[in-house]
């Protein structure tokens, strides 16, 4: 699979002196074609800043980029037609109607009439507004809101589409049914850049994530990889009464047979362990002998936000 974009030791930073902030600090990457290629970090990391830089909006302070084996910078009205670009923030017309924000783009990209409206039928039929297409924007509710400002960017049928934070703030239902539109979209050939802190999204729609931090890649490599490298067994994540002075429990728990890991994190002791259930009765009866009440307790697999601690020591909600 070829490179479509190719970025090398890209740099922006802010300010001056004492306040110079790095927002994008020496990042290098590659990204395929026709694969969704995750960015997963908190806020403030640096994934919406290096996605600008990417697409040509934010000049960088150093590097190189190339898209198509284009600088985005030299040859942005080129590219324009190949990229899409759905924000986080909603970017349609209140006062128009569902379709007619789509036949607005349309004529914008001169696409011609009979093609754009096969897409835009189509685009409305994949994220269920076909009942609201002729209700103006702003009666729709926050997940429909959403789905309109997904399709919205896929109107010129770009090659690249980048979606910066797609989901916020959405229901369930609503988040999966973006969710389903934009994991097919690399079977029409595309490619996506998708920037997220919601650990879940990475890890559902992602070929291969870049954990990003205070404007550097931490790792790079698909979900699977990436959880599998800090070890084996399931979680058990034990929220106690008493939520201070942990650390004598957790180091004591990391001595136990078939535990491979305890640690806290927000409040929870957390442990990794191979056939953590049948473990459970001997770590909770540990537990309450030190005059520990359990709250509540959960059993979950390994996600992208446990490698995330792994490699700084804080949850990404921290």
């Amino acid at each position: 699979m070829s490179n479509i974009i190719e970025v090398r030791n890209l740099k922006k930073y802010f300010g001056k002196g004492e306040k110079l902030v790095k927002a994008v600090d020496g990042i290098s990457l590659d990204i395929r074609e026709n694969e969704i290629f995750g960015f997963l970090g908190p806020n403030g990391a640096g994934k919406t800043t290096s996605l600008r830089m990417i697409i040509g909006l934010l000049k960088p302070d150093a590097g190189n980029i190339t898209i198509m084996g284009q600088n985005p910078h030299d040859n942005g009205k080129e590219l324009n037609r190949m990229l899409g670009i759905i924000p986080q923030s909603l970017t349609f017309y209140e006062d128009l109607t569902v379709e007619e924000n789509l036949w607005f783009l349309a004529k914008i990209y001169d696409i011609p009439k009979k093609e754009a409206k096969a897409r835009i039928d189509s685009l409305i039929s994949k994220v269920g507004l076909n009942e609201k297409r002729g209700h103006l924007a702003r009666d729709l509710s926050g997940g429909l809101k959403r789905r309109l400002n997904l399709i919205l960017g896929l109107v010129h049928d770009p090659k690249i589409i980048l979606c910066d934070e797609p989901t916020p703030g959405l229901d369930p239902q609503s988040r999966v049914a973006v969710w389903e539109v934009i994991k097919d979209l690399p079977n029409q050939g595309k490619t996506i850049i998708l920037t997220t802190h919601f650990m879940e999204e990475a890890d559902r729609l992602s070929d291969r994530v870049a954990i990003i931090d205070r404007g550097r890649i931490l790792v790079l490599d698909t979900p699977k990889r990436l959880k599998s490298s800090i070890g084996e067994g399931d979680l058990v994540e034990i929220s106690l009464k008493e939520k201070e002075n942990l650390d004598h429990l957790v180091q004591d728990l990391r001595t136990f047979e078939g535990i491979e890991d305890a640690y806290t994190s927000s409040g929870y002791i957390v442990i990794r362990a191979l056939d953590v259930v049948s473990r459970l009765s001997r770590i909770l009866n540990f537990i309450e002998s030190h005059d520990q009440e359990v709250e509540n307790m959960a059993i979950r697999s390994t996600s992208l936000e446990d490698v995330f601690i792994n490699l700084t020591g804080r949850a990404l909600r921290d």
